[in-house]
């Protein structure tokens, strides 16, 4: 365990109480679901720790997000549903922002959308400066962007493949120009290099993906129903607006599976539970995951999370 001060030791139990009075106020259920499972999340670029029992005969996957638990819970009809939960990532290695375990809070509203769940999170962070600690928060202040206006802002090009690769080529950002790029190598080429680390201290909603990167969530009038929280260049969240229709779905897990397989990574079947969910249908809802971790050491101004997390470091 990475030794904290008595003090950070205290100040991350009240955070904790603070969030979760918060969702309680506001008639959200806290659910417990497992952080081992026969199958984990199916995301090509997220690698889950396979653990198994000395004989070998019991084996399974630490989580990366209790998403797919949450959405099964949200097919039996609860409609305001958080967990504060332990979830697994490997990589990143040497990152002070990154530790392989770390605390999640992700929360899931039936008939909430998406510019709702912006206001919504920005009432949890006033809370928290009202209520844990003053970081001098003012709602006016938190910008909210769509992806274009960010790449315009900062990369000067549009969000179609062509300018992407524009920019790719005149910035040099990769060694190999001639490359064939999919459009999520090039948009993720340009948005870290050139967005994401000269995004403006403070707040930011970044919303309106492209809808090649809709992952989960729906597409609506030619963008993803998506947004990420950003506090500077770090990111918090990641929020849908929750894909239900479970046809497509199933056709986004499959198209998962085949770039985890040019990927050369292990290829994960579909959730069970995950299945059954959909095809007992899940309602209308927006849910988001926030690394509270990154949450807490953002509020408190710190540089890394060996300050404020007891899971940093090696282990």
């Amino acid at each position: 365990m990475n030794e904290l001060s008595r003090e950070i030791l205290i100040r991350r139990a009240k955070f904790l109480s603070v969030i979760r009075r918060f969702f309680e106020e506001r008639n959200y259920l806290e659910m417990d679901t497992p952080c081992l499972k026969a199958n984990p999340s199916m995301e090509p670029y997220l690698d889950p720790f396979l653990v198994h029992s000395p004989s070998e005969k019991e084996r399974g996957y630490l989580i990366t997000s209790p998403e797919y638990s949450l959405k099964e819970i949200l097919s039996k009809g609860l409609e305001r549903i958080y967990e504060i939960t332990h979830t697994f990532r490997s990589g990143e290695e040497g990152s002070p922002f990154h530790s392989a375990e770390f605390l999640m809070l992700e929360f899931y509203t039936v008939g909430m959308r998406l510019e709702g769940l912006m206001d919504f999170c920005t009432d949890l962070l006033e809370i928290l400066d009202a209520k844990f600690h003053s970081f001098g928060f003012q709602r006016s202040e938190i910008r909210r962007m769509t992806v274009e206006e960010a790449l315009r802002e900062y990369a000067g090009c549009g969000i179609s493949h062509e300018e992407l690769d524009k920019v790719i080529k005149e910035q040099r950002l990769t060694a190999n120009q001639d490359e064939k790029r999919t459009y999520e190598d090039s948009f993720f080429l340009v948005f870290l290099n050139l967005v994401e680390a000269h995004l403006p201290k403070g707040f930011t909603f970044l919303y309106h993906y492209p809808p090649e990167l809709a992952a989960l969530s729906q597409i609506e009038n030619g963008f993803a129903r998506r947004f990420e929280l950003y506090f500077g260049n770090l990111e918090l969240g990641n929020a849908f607006q929750e894909l239900t229709d479970p046809e497509e779905q199933f056709s986004r897990f499959r198209s998962e599976q085949d770039l985890r397989k040019r990927l050369g990574k292990e290829i994960f079947p579909i959730d069970s539970g995950l299945e059954r969910a959909l095809k007992e249908g899940i309602p209308n809802s927006c849910g988001i995951s926030i690394g509270l971790d990154r949450l807490f050491l953002s509020i408190l101004g710190g540089a890394s999370l060996r300050e404020t997390s007891p899971y940093y470091g090696k282990f």
